[in-house]
């Protein structure tokens, strides 16, 4: 299956509220702390265990993180202590997005744009893989009966059966933006752009951007919900943050 941009349904918004146009400092000094962080009330944090952060996802209890630097393991973190549990080596290489559908762990390797099936307990171990025909896969999520994949290649979000057959896709982003990690929290779609620091909030129907809030940290890198909390990787300070999201917005 080859995608590409002529497959797009529907195209990202044309423009942008001015809220949306200001940009994160890549380093910001103390007084921009509470602007960076006024949206989310971090409840904890603890050390990445990798170098190479890709994404983390939730399930079964444990925050699970892909790492694609060097042998790019997959870490079973306690959510609670932030303690590494087990990591596993695909055999297939370094991970490059994670997601969920509640019984098994799927892992994007983004070179090949295949995806593998894994059981989680009692310990993580592939069943099977599935081709997308993407080539850059970079964000994942599994919601009422579909996944949805964003491609960061042709900055595409397609959607997937729960056997991974094709069907719709959407234009989504800009083109400068380095999106890295994929999750639907709270009723809405979340996307991490790593570049410029930004969480973005997307409209469910067409993925457009309804608001974008400043990470916690400098370097986003990884989305993952569990029902009460969202979790966000960071590659800049090297930690995943639990954020508390404001109702009120």
């Amino acid at each position: 299956m080859k995608r590409g941009a002529s497959s797009y349904a529907l195209a990202c918004s044309a423009a942008l509220t001015s809220a949306l146009l200001v940009g994160c400092a890549s380093a910001p000094s103390a007084p921009d702390v509470q602007k960076r962080t006024s949206y989310f009330r971090v409840v904890q944090r603890f050390k990445t265990p990798g170098k190479g952060l890709a994404d983390i996802t939730y399930a079964k209890r444990h925050v699970w993180v892909a790492d694609e630097e060097g042998a790019g393991l997959i870490y079973k973190i306690d959510p609670s202590t932030g303690s590494v549990l087990s990591s596993v080596t695909p055999r297939y290489g370094p991970p490059s997005a994670l997601c969920t559908d509640g019984a098994y762990l799927y892992v994007a390797h983004g070179v090949t744009g295949d995806v593998y099936r894994h059981v989680l307990e009692p310990r993580l171990r592939e069943l099977t893989h599935f081709s997308t025909g993407l080539a850059d896969v970079r964000g994942m999520y599994f919601d009422a009966g579909n996944f949805y994949v964003f491609d960061q290649a042709t900055r595409g979000m397609y959607e997937f059966d729960a056997e991974w057959k094709p069907g719709r896709s959407w234009r989504v982003g800009r083109e400068d933006e380095t999106i890295r990690g994929l999750t639907k929290a709270d009723g809405r779609v979340w996307s991490a752009d790593w570049r410029d620091g930004w969480l973005n909030r997307h409209r469910v129907v067409g993925f457009d951007v309804d608001r974008k809030f400043c990470a916690p940290g400098w370097h986003p890198a990884g989305l993952a919900w569990d029902d009460g909390y969202l979790f966000v990787g960071d590659t800049g300070s090297r930690r995943i943050y639990k954020l508390q999201l404001n109702a009120r917005e």
